[in-house]
């Protein structure tokens, strides 16, 4: 098979990778002149300062981890990285550098794939397309910020690159999320001062907690019974966790009384800085007046020199598919009226937390396992039926986990053990930690997850293998899979706390969802 992949970024590499180890003929078009999407320093997808958000333990593919790099690796070390995977995976040679893809159409069931170099135009025929060229592109700027008046530098992160450019100016970071954080954590001693406009609390954690790495506190499973514990005792479990910064954290009134467990920002500095006075947080932005002047929602006033927009990123643009609709993208990556068109982008209508590597990978590997016939996806109608319950509300965002997606898509693959038949392989996988090597065939091991014990894992396994036909089960136990004990227990799970294999998790705070089951967590000391 014949396969055009747009963009050589991360999923674009693992996408060709994964081709190529599949025996295709693969011909990778990336407009850039280097690998690595928004870690290729070149493109001016990141700003200098940023650093990964997960470990280097927790982010990269499978198959190869760094060789190289701190615990949490710079821009450049990942562009390092992964120029490094490029070329030990063989997929270098096949990247066409500086070639901007146009066009995309299908055509004598093939696709023509039309790319601009240097200005010359040139159109390839393909068999399948995997659309890999990345969301963090364009910058989301709201009506209330796009006309500034006269004296006010407005910019957005993507402008920004780095402190020392703002030094001795009044700046107002406008945003709440990760990339605000940064960015006002690196003001600080630069800037004459530093403002922080905050829509809502969040709940950042530092990469390094007691010792651990974020990333690396709690497995898949884990990840799913802590939305089980009462917000209020995990919070009392990171004030024991992390003593001084929780009690920081109190003090600046930011600290999230509610919220998803699993959805942490990463940053160590902003809440001592927030707390030492370095920098003001402020209530959301929400106009200039008249006079260049910030207003704020709850009606306070102030002047800037600078206004730096942290407001997120526009949904990709995918206007050279000739056709296309994104709200006809079944499971968010397949377009149902030619599925041999996969998207390895993360869903447009989220904001994703986790690690990139591995889920790409998840991604382009079902991706693969549908064009070769080795995974089958539902008839046309079916697949129409689910974009139009899923997709009709793009702009109404939700939280989405990546690790646990990253189970769930291959489970849908087959690249992960199949838990009715391979209980024992599936069990190892979801219960250990997060590492990527984890994900490969057949290299399942026994990995405990540091704050795991918070959770009663026996009886999560059991609510797990409830969830499983009782002849599969049954097989299981002949198999010496399960012990007699497990086998028991199962059988009397309620249907209400049973766990299905894929890892389901809360979404949205108001999504209308039964509260948290009870019975999971051993509550910590004290909680609540």
């Amino acid at each position: 098979m014949r396969i055009a992949v747009i963009g050589a970024g991360p999923a674009g590499l693992t996408s060709a990778r994964q081709a190529l180890e599949a025996g295709h003929d693969v011909e990778v078009f990336e407009r850039h002149d280097d690998v690595g999407g928004i870690w290729n320093p070149a493109s001016m997808g990141a700003y200098e300062g940023v650093r990964m958000q997960t470990s280097r333990s927790g982010f990269p593919f499978s198959d190869y981890a760094p060789e190289r790099g701190g615990e949490f690796l710079t821009v450049a070390e990942m562009h390092s990285y992964l120029r490094e995977y490029a070329a030990r995976s063989g997929v270098a040679p096949v990247i066409r550098f500086g070639h901007e893809v146009t066009r995309v159409a299908r055509h004598d069931e093939g696709w023509q794939v039309t790319a601009a170099h240097r200005g010359v135009a040139g159109t390839g025929r393909f068999d399948a397309v995997m659309v890999a060229n990345g969301e963090l592109w364009r910058p989301r700027v709201p009506a209330a910020a796009a006309a500034a008046p006269p004296g006010v530098r407005v910019m957005t992160a993507k402008d920004y690159r780095n402190p020392g450019a703002l030094r001795g100016l009044r700046v107002l970071v406008a945003g709440g999320g990760v990339s605000g954080a940064d960015i006002a954590s690196e003001l600080v001693g630069e800037a004459a001062s530093v403002d922080w406009a905050v829509r809502r609390r969040q709940l950042f954690l530092p990469r390094d907690c007691g010792g651990l790495a974020n990333d690396m506190l709690f497995s898949y499973i884990g990840r799913v019974a802590l939305e089980e514990m009462p917000f209020g005792a995990y919070l009392e479990w990171l004030e024991r966790l992390l003593p001084e910064y929780m009690s920081m954290y109190r003090a600046t009134g930011l600290l999230p009384e509610t919220g998803f467990h699993g959805a942490v920002h990463v940053n160590e500095k902003i809440i001592p800085h927030v707390f030492r006075g370095d920098v003001r947080a402020r209530a959301a932005f929400d106009r200039f007046d008249a006079s260049g002047a910030v207003q704020f929602a709850d009606g306070g006033r102030e002047q800037y020199d600078v206004v730096i927009l942290c407001f997120g990123y526009e949904m990709p643009d995918y206007g050279f598919i000739e056709g296309f609709r994104r709200q006809e993208l079944y499971e968010h990556f397949f377009w149902y009226r030619h599925p041999s068109l996969v998207v390895v982008n993360t869903p447009v209508d989220t904001d994703a937390f986790g690690t990139a590597c591995p889920y790409f990978e998840a991604i382009a590997g079902w991706g693969l396992a549908v064009l070769s016939g080795r995974a089958e996806l539902p008839g046309r109608e079916e697949m129409a039926a689910w974009c139009e319950r899923h997709l009709g509300a793009l702009h109404d965002r939700r939280y989405y986990d990546c690790w646990l997606e990253t189970v769930r898509i291959g489970l849908e693959s087959g690249a992960l053990p199949d838990p009715a038949t391979r209980f024992a392989d599936y069990w190892r996988l979801v219960s250990g930690l997060v590492v990527p090597a984890n994900l490969r065939p057949g290299a399942q091991q026994d990995l405990p997850a540091p704050c795991d014990d918070l959770f009663d894992l026996t009886e999560l396994r059991r609510r797990l293998l409830a969830w499983l036909p009782e002849p599969a089960r049954d097989a299981l136990l002949a198999g010496g899979q399960i012990d007699a004990a497990d086998h028991a227990a199962a059988g009397q799970v309620t249907p209400a706390l049973r766990i299905p294999p894929w890892l389901p998790y809360r979404q949205r705070l108001d999504d209308g969802q039964a509260p948290p089951l009870p019975g999971t967590q051993r509550v910590p000391a004290g909680a609540a």
